[in-house]
């Protein structure tokens, strides 16, 4: 009785969105975090690809190529990753965000612009707009992560980040859903639901101006005249870390610094390669799917609120249970071991898509979808949090926007020849080369497990040796 009574206070507590549940030091931010993802998301939700696209399909009659543009979006704002993080080093991050966040809700109100436009002109000007709002997400997506790295220990923080997402997915599903319904009984509806949503947004940037992180003072005093070997760093503990401030780095070095992020850090590097590989299944996939689901499946003019259900609500609902079952699995594990569990549903999901597709089941891409949402429960925790097993504590947001930018190298390319390959090669056959490339990815991340120990003390950029006399890693599950 005593040990059911304990396992249920264990799982209300990761259930649980109480600030009570967590430690003290981090309930303040903790709170202005998720009343922030109550509300701010409802700007961000308009500028999402797949709810733009199903948009840009229906109402604007998008070419394929457009589509693969604005699917492409979010990808295009991450190469200017490294720049963001330049940019907000020595300055309060807080305070940064904060700016990028009236920057994305200024854009998302602009929408209304291509109202009286030409539909030809206005669907490459709506484009223009959601890239533009998108380079300035992935600023507050790379200083995001800094924040995160400060203000919330590692034991909690895929818990806590799983918690603020949720909340955020929540909004974004049901901010798109009500948006698609209104657009179904009014298409043009849209230049009044873009300028709503961003007025709404302004709360949600007022309570992220109250969050205070911790030992940022740390982080912005003047730089020390020694700096440190990156081989040093890599074997320093991150409470020494802490001490060490890196001599300070001209603007316009971003590139530079992801080069040499790359060529110290071998490990990274190869997390990367394999990332590169198994995310650009998915960009492959997408614009094929949002093309499939918007004029074959459904109605070319209409069904927007179907097609949003299948290609963004669903995945996303399904993401918001399935992180607060992650979470607690990559508090107590690996990287490495974490990426290969998530591979093998993430190489499921998209052979069911394959199958939909070829015998023209849209049930069957409902199915995939909701495999695609739990595989992007652990798949948003990975991408925003798995460089921390890698970088030293005062490079945190260097390494997440070599993460980001490479996201954003690889969205330059892969939209394009999903599209390509759907459009004049293979049809729907592209989606089984989208599984293949998948399954390539994961078995990267497979042989990474068995080659390198990842060891967890208590903190992030935790020694990493090979693991040539080491017994093999412990089956999945276990």
């Amino acid at each position: 009785m005593t040990n059911g009574a304990g396992s249920l206070c264990a799982m209300r507590q990761y259930f649980s969105f109480a600030a009570r549940h967590q430690p003290y030091m981090v309930r303040h931010s903790y709170v202005h975090e998720l009343r922030s993802a109550a509300t701010y998301p409802l700007a961000g939700a308009l500028a999402e690809g797949a709810f733009t696209s199903v948009v840009a399909a229906k109402y604007f009659d998008a070419s394929p190529l457009l589509v693969a543009v604005i699917t492409a979006a979010p990808m295009f704002g991450n190469i200017g990753a490294l720049f963001w993080s330049q940019m907000a080093e020595h300055r309060s991050k807080v305070r940064f965000v904060n700016w990028l966040q009236l920057g994305v809700v200024s854009l998302i109100a602009a929408v209304a612009i291509t109202y009286p436009m030409p539909r030809h002109i206005g669907a490459w000007v709506f484009a223009a707009v959601i890239i533009s709002a998108r380079v300035l997400v992935a600023g507050i997506l790379t200083i995001r992560s800094t924040i995160w790295r400060l203000n919330y220990p590692r034991h909690v923080r895929g818990q806590i980040i799983a918690r603020i997402s949720a909340v955020a997915t929540l909004v974004l599903a049901t901010a798109t859903y009500g948006g698609a319904k209104w657009l179904d009984y009014q298409p043009t509806a849209y230049v009044m639901l873009y300028p709503m949503a961003a007025i709404l947004g302004v709360i949600g940037i007022w309570q992220f101006s109250q969050i205070r992180v911790r030992h940022e003072w740390r982080l912005r005093r003047p730089a020390r005249l020694l700096v440190a070997r990156p081989e040093d760093m890599a074997q320093t503990s991150e409470s020494n870390l802490l001490n060490y401030q890196p001599a300070p780095v001209g603007r316009g070095n971003f590139w530079r610094d992801a080069a040499q992020v790359l060529k110290d850090d071998p490990r990274f590097r190869e997390y990367m390669r394999w990332q590169f590989l198994s995310g650009m299944a998915f960009m492959m996939m997408t614009p094929p799917l949002l093309l499939m689901v918007s004029r074959e499946m459904t109605d070319r003019k209409r069904d927007y609120a179907l097609a949003t259900l299948i290609v963004q609500v669903i995945p996303m609902v399904i993401s918001i249970v399935c992180a607060q079952i992650w979470a607690p699995f990559f508090d107590r594990v690996s990287i490495l071991t974490f990426r290969v569990v998530q591979g093998i549903v993430s190489v499921a999901a998209l052979l069911v898509m394959f199958a939909g597709a070829i015998y023209d089941q849209l049930w069957l891409i409902g199915v995939s979808q909701f495999l695609i949402g739990v595989s992007n429960g652990a798949g948003n925790l990975a991408w925003s949090l798995g460089h921390n097993d890698f970088a030293p504590a005062d490079k945190a947001g260097t390494y997440m926007a070599v993460n980001v930018m490479l996201t954003g190298t690889r969205g330059f390319f892969a939209p394009f020849l999903g599209i390509w390959l759907y459009s004049t090669m293979v049809g729907r056959y592209v989606f089984g080369i989208c599984a293949l490339f998948s399954a390539v990815g994961q078995f990267g991340f497979y042989r990474m497990s068995r080659k390198y120990v990842m060891l967890r003390a208590g903190h992030d950029g935790a020694v990493q040796q090979p693991a040539a006399r080491e017994p093999a890693p412990a089956a999945v599950g276990s």
